[in-house]
């Protein structure tokens, strides 16, 4: 956690200076806020994906670090970088996913779990993280049935229709490298 707190830091000192027309991508790993004004309390346009690329229009000091994007709208300076985030990981390739609500029983690492973290997979080890398309990022925690195969992956969601409604996907998932 302190890792990727020093690393947030230092891609926030390095987008300090930008120039107009210059192409910048989202490191927020939870999107961020497309806003209206530059200001975190403005109303919010849309959320920019993880790794969405953006233009950047105008980068006046007089607006503390927001830019002005293509498009319209600004976005917060610290939460964007120079160089495409998915470069620095390494693509599985597109894969199987699924979707489970157990609660009873924790994980085959022994923890419990959780929505928005838990994934199970038979080919990672556990504690590897992947970044999945439209997903965002998980952690390996469980394993799955073997006839599943190894490439494939079990998002946990907490609620049964959720799973339902999630059905059985294909999506790109990279490795997050450290």
């Amino acid at each position: 956690m302190i890792r990727r707190f020093i690393l947030t830091a230092l891609f926030a000192s390095y987008t300090a200076f930008c120039v107009s027309g210059e192409v910048v991508y989202v490191n927020a790993q939870n999107g961020l806020n497309l806003r209206q004004i530059p200001s975190e309390t403005s109303k919010s346009l849309q959320v920019l994906a993880f790794g969405q690329r953006v233009v950047v229009i105008d980068d006046d000091p007089d607006l503390n670090g927001w830019y002005r994007v293509e498009g319209g709208g600004y976005v917060d300076g610290t939460h964007t970088q120079k160089t495409d985030p998915f470069d620095e990981m390494e693509l599985l390739g597109e894969g199987r996913v699924t979707a489970y609500a157990e609660t009873v029983y924790c994980c085959a690492n022994g923890n419990y779990p959780t929505t928005g973290y838990t994934i199970a997979c038979n080919s990672l080890p556990f504690g590897t993280e992947v970044f999945i398309e439209d997903v965002g990022f998980r952690t390996v925690e469980d394993r799955g049935p073997v006839y599943l195969g190894d490439e494939w992956l079990d998002l946990y969601l907490g609620e049964y229709d959720a799973c339902v409604q999630w059905g059985d996907q294909q999506r790109k998932v990279w490795k997050v490298t450290e």
